[in-house]
This record gives structure tokens, C-alpha cells and sequence, in this order.
């Protein structure tokens, strides 16, 4: 018996995995506009007014430290920053939440 009860739970599970497959299908290639937050940092109109070209902004992250992609104001992912050929690039280190729908 607890052999069927198994199958059972196997058998809702494949459907419930189709059931959700069917209701992306209709916007499965949607684009959404993604963004990666290098850094940030606070300054004051005065120091802004200051900047000119060769000018360094200090930002309030780590070197090394995991970058935020972010969706719709949501943060989705993290990534380390990577250079490909002559562009950057992000490898996805961390999946927020994978339950959470955009």
C-alpha cells in the first residue's frame, strides 16, 4: 500500500509539473528587462557638482563581492562580474528565491 501511495505522489507531482509547463507556454518568450547593481554609494550635490571626467566614485561594495540582478525592483539573482572575450558577463552564483514569480 505504501508502494501506490508513493506512485500516487509521483503521478501528482508529473502532473502538476505539466500543469505549470501549459501556463508558461503562452508567454514563455516574454522579455523582461534585467538589471545588475554594481554598487551604489550617497553623496552630496556639492561632490556631485565636483565630478569631472577621471573622477573615481567610491561604491559601497566589495571587490568580489556577489552582484544583484534584479527584476522588476525585485532581486532574483546574484552574480560574479566575468569578462567574455571583449565584454562583461555575470556567472549566476545564487538564486534568491526559486519560488518566487516575476
Amino acid at each position: 500500500m505504501a508502494i501506490k501511495q508513493a506512485d500516487r505522489q509521483d503521478a501528482d507531482r508529473t502532473t502538476s509539473f505539466e500543469t505549470v509547463i501549459s501556463e508558461l507556454l503562452p508567454v514563455i518568450d516574454t522579455h523582461f528587462r534585467l538589471e545588475i547593481l554594481l554598487g551604489q554609494t550617497r553623496m552630496s550635490i556639492r561632490d556631485l557638482l565636483e565630478l569631472e571626467a577621471g573622477s573615481l566614485v567610491e561604491l559601497k561594495k566589495s571587490a568580489g563581492e556577489p552582484m544583484d540582478v534584479t527584476c522588476k525592483g525585485r532581486t532574483i539573482m546574484r552574480g560574479e562580474v566575468t569578462v567574455l572575450e571583449d565584454t562583461l558577463g555575470l556567472r549566476i552564483v545564487e538564486i534568491v528565491d526559486s519560488n518566487r514569480r516575476i
